[in-house]
């Protein structure tokens, strides 16, 4: 049976507002158009969009804070809160002073995930794990090493692994709330193809990217139908072994 793990990364416009070093010239661009628009094509209330359908649905998810925009909320036990940093800074480009900030567990949580995925440099590859055992995580997300600005991030289904203690699950695939119905049906057909899979599926989203509530239930829907012929199940991301 394959397992399923949601996490919803919340950050409302940060990442507008702070850009990504690896953008180059064009996404640069694109970047300020959307920070210009942002409120046309985006939702600046989609956390409170995904959270609020997460919960009526009752389906398991765990739900990445970032410190600066968003405490944990009082909830059921289905629902998992994880830290997504302080301010959402590339971790791997910055001083270990500011690390220690960012990474700082101050509402005691057990799964973490970096901005842009940024945890692992080559130059120096447990660095961040370490810290992040200090602060007592348990588990993390995973996407693939970075060399600076340079990435090998991919997507795949594969069995949760250790670096320094904290079990990382790797990302498998991605939805957004904007996404067309054909990009949503591949996603499905994604899932169908790895329901033999003994790994773990990670399938993430953002909350800003919810202008409505289409896309997500359409995606719990989906595995809520193949949950109950027993062909997937769903966890938090802590709970996975």
């Amino acid at each position: 049976m394959l397992r399923v793990v949601l996490t919803i990364d919340c950050e409302r416009f940060i990442s507008f507002d702070q850009g990504n070093p690896r953008w180059k010239k064009i996404e640069k661009i694109k970047g300020q158009i959307n920070k210009l628009i942002k409120n046309f094509r985006y939702n600046k209330e989609g956390f409170e969009l995904t959270y609020k359908t997460l919960l009526n649905e009752k389906f398991p998810s765990t739900f990445m804070i970032t410190g600066k925009t968003f405490k944990p909320i009082k909830g059921p036990n289905f629902i998992e809160w994880g830290y997504h940093t302080l301010n959402h800074l590339p971790l791997t480009l910055i001083a270990e002073e500011q690390l220690k900030k960012e990474v700082k567990n101050v509402y005691n949580l057990k799964s973490f995930t970096a901005p842009m995925w940024m945890i692992e440099d080559i130059s120096n590859p447990l660095r961040i794990f370490r810290l992040l055992k200090k602060e007592k995580y348990t588990h993390c997300v995973y996407r693939g090493g970075n060399s600076g600005i340079k990435h090998f991030h991919y997507n795949t289904v594969k069995k949760s692994f250790k670096k320094e203690g904290i079990t990382c699950v790797h990302v498998s695939n991605f939805f957004e709330g904007n996404w067309s119905n054909k990009k949503i049906k591949n996603l499905k057909e994604d899932i169908l193809s790895n329901l033999r899979s003994e790994g773990v599926y990670l399938l993430t989203t953002h909350d800003f990217t919810h202008k409505n509530t289409k896309n997500l239930l359409e995606i719990i829907k989906f595995l809520k139908r193949l949950e109950k012929v027993k062909k997937v199940k769903m966890f938090k991301l802590r709970d996975i072994k």
